[in-house]
């Protein structure tokens, strides 16, 4: 359940706003920003950070809106499905649609997992990743919020007018673009040569397959 869904929640359940400040203390965060951190990047509560709010105010956050009843647990993350956005393990090539609907994830799915991420599922297509990732893989991609690139790491990116999937390397002067499938040659790109026409999306960390 993300930062603002609860903050809403409380507010039709308790008939007053709740200040960030407030919530650090229920949960016991001391860190002065580390709230509205969370808050701008509508980061997820944990199924236990849950449990001490409704403690607090006595309150039963899922209770007030059915729709926030299939909200994350310890089993099970819930993410936005984009059904019609591709992702291409191959020559590039993206698809986007603003449809979308909550999916719930096995935690097993994931190689890592924090709460104050944000997290999306999408399809791939092609078999540059082969054999990490399949066609019609559902990937689970981490937003990227300008964290350091990590080496090795597969990435959902734009590069152009495409959208990649791909490791990367981040080099001195170079990006190093890789795929699993040693059929694609590795690309070297200048980091000059970026500026605007680079972006990365996400991480991928994690994907199912021949799931429903």
């Amino acid at each position: 359940m993300h930062y603002n869904e609860v903050v809403e929640s409380l507010q039709n359940l308790i008939k007053r706003k709740v200040s960030q400040k407030e919530l650090s203390e229920i949960l016991g965060i001391t860190a002065p920003t580390t709230m509205s951190g969370r808050a701008t990047r509508n980061s997820r509560f944990t199924t236990d950070e849950l449990r001490k709010i409704e403690n607090y105010y006595g309150v039963n956050i899922l209770s007030e809106n059915k729709s926030l009843r299939n909200m994350s647990s310890d089993d099970e993350i819930q993410a936005d499905y984009y059904e019609d956005v591709f992702g291409s393990c191959g020559s590039g090539s993206f698809v986007f649609s603003e449809n979308k609907k909550p999916i719930m994830i096995p935690r097993e799915c994931f190689k890592q997992y924090s709460p104050f991420k944000l997290y999306s599922v999408i399809n791939a297509i092609g078999d540059s990743m082969l054999p990490y990732i399949h066609e019609k893989d559902r990937l689970i991609v981490e937003h990227y919020n300008g964290e350091q690139i990590r080496d090795n790491a597969v990435y959902v990116f734009r590069l152009g007018d495409n959208i990649f999937i791909k490791r990367l390397v981040l080099n001195i002067d170079q990006l190093v673009i890789k795929s699993d499938n040693e059929v694609y040659p590795i690309r070297f790109v200048d980091l000059k040569d970026l500026a605007d026409n680079f972006q990365i999306i996400g991480q991928i960390v994690g994907l199912m397959r021949n799931m429903k």
